[in-house]
């Protein structure tokens, strides 16, 4: 063994020793790409390894085949080869039979920093399928537009924006000749040969009016339902090659990448498209100008396959221009570059060691040397684009003898293109040549038909029809013989191409169309609550309302409905609102519910506690006044308490929106706080509100003997008890559907609505029962009255009060209010029951116990004709 120096670019390597190869990495690619590995990459890693690995390379002539072989190998399990190099485009095909291994925790573990140098486009989407990692890329394809500068500048054109001004620019400048070169020029130069590139042309118009919110949404197949979005936009793009094909080459239909660049070089061509590596080959310094792909001003309406313009809601990574509005631009990764991946049926020892090489030729160092060559080297041929942010630097480039100016503006079209949201990736999915291959023959054909004619709006659909057709058989065909080669059906592995596979099939347990149902409840209590508010409002003087003290019934009806408000914030989940909406409604949630409760039961309270201090006073034969404002200071206190507690939740651990993920494909939507805090906050409100409950039911208590008309105690308690047993069911069942939103939804609207309804219907309706039957009784009360006592009573008609009174009961030795016969207390009582009802409408105050107890003292106590009764509290009382 000799010691020999070596100068290769690892850190390891500065001095080694050359050893007889001790493993070989077999390695398996396309015939024109076998000189890349055996000259550049191959040599390089078995240098880094000190000669003891060794690359073999095997190879085979066409894509074709090559999908072909390395697909077999995967369904079949048969570990002929450690790597492959490839395009991406056969990964799905493959990754359904785990023919390509997982590199995710190998690249987490030992290459991180180097992979997130890499661009996103590439890392997330063409490297992955459904989240893991399966290639690493060597190269990073988009597609340019590529111009003459000097050709432009001298018809004072700018770089065309949209498809419209490239086409204006072709057939203005076509057939002209050029001065300074006395050559003829040609509009545009793009080869279209059949199975060449042609349909990578199409893919790139096609795009920038399908895809308009990146790539998760797909731009030949909606990733939804693998519904190809063809329609108006492959009509209109038939339009723009027909205008292009009558501006461009002669020779088009017979040539391919050889038609557009070496046009460029001879000076005569004056548009066209290709790849970035066209700019390694230093083709006219100075005056080639590099620029994106032209844009769309109408867009794709997915819905009804119209084209519409292009607007900021519809196309959100369109670009705005004063003078012709929104353009959505739609850069192309056409081909998706070189890549490699390490065949998932050999040993883990030989998977660890292709994963090193992959790596190790995908670094930023290797790397630079294939992307950023010098000017006519080796390197420069292969025509390896950049795909890392290392590859952005403009100084790498001048340094290496190209132009600042072209180079700045390569540089700056791949940045823009590479992180562009909109970033149009390959289809890939099984039988992804045949729909390619299908759009291909679509424009060839309609071309070869129109050439020469004015083609019709009828010509291009039927062309357009038909390729649909084809398409929609494909994948048919596909899924039908999916499950006997056991294999997945189009559709779930184009999603998990895309990376949506978990977002658009996830078992999200979403609300779903209950929240209308509940929304439903939500609005008949309202209902209820501005119904019974409303009518307070309108009979505030009748003696029903009057003795019931309004105010307070409005605050009840105040308080029903902000609790009731609380299910439509219970009923917003991520279907219908953005995160800072589902954020604020779970924060809202406790507000309306506590705030709600509040409300109504500290309103019950001071009604009630205003209710018996007057009765207590009564009782004793005291005057007293008790307003409103001196009962409203517990009431205010209990709701200042609640907003204090509540503004410092919000504020110090509020609820958000989370998603919880049960397994891949099944979550859940709640409201959670963001710490631990919460359980604090939530154990005052109890305690509060509790106590407010606990309060109402014993002032309820201490007037349970008061007529309901005045205090509601019977309903009171009634309400309670319902709320208890409704509380007792309802909590449990939360507990019990939690992880499912729209049952969770659903308990929690019965627990408001019943809780609601309650407190609307026992303490409303019995009023109502009252007003209702009241207004006849009151008539005729009224006209006994004016009959019998206030003009005066004659022997006739009915004795004097002053005779039906004795002092004694002769017979009992009971001291009471006594009479000569029925019709003597009939009357009577008429008497007495009016002159409670003027107490009542002119005081508030039932005066039902002191009657009683005037009429059981020792020593009866006469009532004249023309007696008033005694005042015991003011009008406010």
């Amino acid at each position: 063994m000799a010691n020999t120096t070596c100068d290769c670019p690892a850190p390891s390597c500065n001095t080694a020793t050359r050893e007889e190869p001790e493993a070989v990495i077999k390695v398996f690619t396309i015939d024109f790409k076998e000189s890349d590995i055996t000259e550049l990459m191959g040599p390089r890693f078995e240098e880094y390894k000190n000669g003891q690995v060794k690359i073999d390379v095997s190879v085979v002539s066409g894509f074709d085949t090559l999908f072909s072989e390395i697909e077999n190998d995967a369904r079949l399990g048969l570990g002929l080869f450690d790597v492959f190099i490839t395009p991406p485009t056969v990964m799905g095909s493959v990754a359904p039979y785990n023919g390509f291994t997982d590199l995710t925790t190998y690249i987490q573990e030992n290459y991180l920093e180097e992979w997130l140098d890499i661009f996103p486009g590439y890392r997330e989407i063409i490297a992955s399928y459904n989240g893991k990692i399966l290639m690493t890329p060597f190269d990073g394809d988009l597609l340019h537009l590529f111009y003459n500068k000097e050709i432009l500048d001298y018809y004072n054109f700018d770089s065309p924006r949209t498809w419209q001004e490239y086409n204006d620019i072709a057939e203005q400048v076509h057939g002209k000749i050029f001065p300074p070169t006395n050559k003829t020029l040609m509009g545009s130069c793009i080869g279209r040969l059949p199975q060449c590139a042609g349909p990578y042309w199409a893919m790139q118009v096609l795009s920038s009016m399908t895809q308009t919110k990146g790539s998760s949404e797909g731009s030949l197949f909606d990733t939804k339902d693998m519904s190809p979005l063809t329609n108006d936009a492959l009509v209109e793009t038939l339009k723009i090659f027909e205008k292009q094909f009558k501006y461009g080459h002669p020779t088009e239909l017979e040539g391919c990448l050889k038609i557009n660049m070496p046009a460029m070089k001879d000076e005569e061509c004056v548009l066209t498209l290709n790849w970035g590596n066209a700019f390694l080959s230093n083709l006219i310094p100075g005056k080639l100008g590099i620029d994106k792909a032209p844009g769309s001003q109408k867009v794709l309406d997915r819905e009804t396959g119209k084209l519409v313009t292009c607007t900021k809601e519809l196309c959100p990574n369109a670009v705005y221009y004063d003078d012709i509005g929104f353009v959505n631009y739609a850069p192309y990764a056409a081909f998706g570059g070189w890549s490699g991946a390490v065949n998932g049926n050999i040993s883990d020892e030989k998977k660890k060691l292709a994963m090193e090489f992959l790596t190790f030729s995908a670094s930023k160092e290797q790397s630079s040397k294939l992307v950023i060559p010098q000017v006519g080297s080796r390197e420069a041929d292969a025509g390896y684009d950049p795909y890392r942010l290392s590859h952005m630097n403009e100084e790498d480039y001048v340094k290496q003898g190209f132009d600042r100016e072209t180079t700045d503006a390569y540089l700056g079209t791949i940045k823009e293109g590479l992180l562009s949201p909109n970033l149009v990736v390959d289809i890939r999915f099984p039988e992804a040549t045949k729909m390619m291959s299908i759009l291909d023959t679509a424009v060839i054909n309609h071309l070869n038909e129109t050439k020469g004619v004015t083609a019709t709006d009828q010509m291009r659909r039927d062309i357009v029809k038909d390729a649909t057709a084809d398409m929609k058989k494909v994948i048919s065909e596909y899924d039908s013989r999916a499950h006997m080669e056991k294999s997945e059906k189009i559709l779930p592995q184009y999603q998990k191409l895309r990376g949506v596979y978990g977002e658009l099939n996830e078992d999200k347990n979403l609300i779903g169309d209950v929240r209308w149902i509940g929304y439903a409840l939500g609005f008949v209590i309202i209902a209820m609550a501005l119904l019974f508010s409303g009518w307070v409002a309108i009979n505030r003087k009748h003696r029903v309302v009057r003795i019931s003290q309004p105010i307070f019934l409005h605050l009840i009806c105040l308080g029903v409905l902000v609790l009731s408000s609380a299910i439509f914030p219970l009923g917003i989940d991520d279907t219908d609102s953005n995160e800072q909406g589902r954020n604020a409604a779970c924060a809202s949630i406790p507000w309306l519910v506590s705030l709600g409760f509040s409300l109504v039961f500290s309103a019950l309270f001071s009604k009630l506690w205003r209710i018996n201090k007057v009765f207590a006073a009564a009782a004793t034969m005291k005057r007293v006044v008790v307003t409103a404002k001196d009962v409203l200071t517990p009431f205010a206190i209990l709701m200042t308490l609640n907003f204090i507690v509540l503004l410092s939740w919000t504020l110090v651990d509020p609820m958000v929106f989370e998603r919880v993920y049960t397994d891949e494909l099944t979550s859940y939507g709640r409201c959670v706080p963001q710490g631990n805090q919460w359980k604090g906050f939530v154990a005052t409100l109890a305690i509060l509100n509790f106590t407010a409950l606990v309060l109402v039911n014993v002032q309820a208590y201490h007037a349970r003997s008061i007529n309901d008309e005045l205090s509601e105690s019977k309903y009171i308690g009634l309400a309670t008890l319902s709320m208890f047993q409704i509380l007792l069911v309802g909590i449990p069942l939360l507990a019990i559907v939690y992880d499912t939103p729209s049952a969770y939804f659903f308990v929690w609207c019965g627990i408001i609505f019943i809780i609601c309804t309650t407190i609307l219907l026992l303490i409303f309706v019995p009023k109502v029962i009252r007003w209702k039957s009241g207004a006849s009784d009151r008539s005729t009360t009224a006209n006994k009255f004016t009959s019998n006592w206030s003009h005066g009573n004659n022997a006739s008609s009915a004795p004097s009060h002053s005779s039906q009174v004795e002092n004694k009961n002769a017979s009992s030795g009971d001291k009471r209010v006594s009479f000569d016969d029925k019709e003597s207390e009939l009357i009577h009582r008429e008497k007495m029951d009016e002159i409670k009802d003027l107490v009542m409408e002119k005081h508030n105050i039932d005066i039902t116990y002191i009657i009683l107890k005037v009429e059981r003292a020792d020593e009866a106590v006469p009532v004249a004709d023309d007696a008033q009764p005694e005042s015991m509290a003011d009008e406010s009382a």
